[in-house]
């Protein structure tokens, strides 16, 4: 039986999880909601060798979730700060009008 089609198969999916952690790690700098989904979709691509190490491509999309998350957590953080910041603010803007 010939095993040569499951290789390459197996080869365009560490192509194709490879340019998804790239990807991912561009997209930090694009839109990180992106990142994310495609750092998950190409660590569902990848495989762990069977040695124990780890894939280049796994390591790239396992980068790009916890930048891509990270990222994510910090601008919601701070949004949520300069909302209720702002609010704060304008709820005492009445003090300072003049009529």
């Amino acid at each position: 039986m010939d095993e040569r089609p499951y290789q390459e198969n197996q080869g365009r999916g560490r192509d194709a999880a490879l340019v998804l952690g790239i990807l991912s790690i561009i997209f930090i700098f694009i839109c990180q909601l992106v990142g994310l989904v495609l750092g998950i979709i190409g660590l569902h691509k990848t495989r762990k060798d069977r040695n124990g190490g780890t894939d280049t491509a796994w390591v790239l999309n396992v980068l790009g979730i916890v930048l891509n998350s990270v990222i994510l957590f910090l601008f919601a953080a701070a949004l949520i700060f300069g909302l209720i910041a702002f609010s704060g603010f304008m709820g005492h803007m009445h003090m300072y009008h003049m009529w």
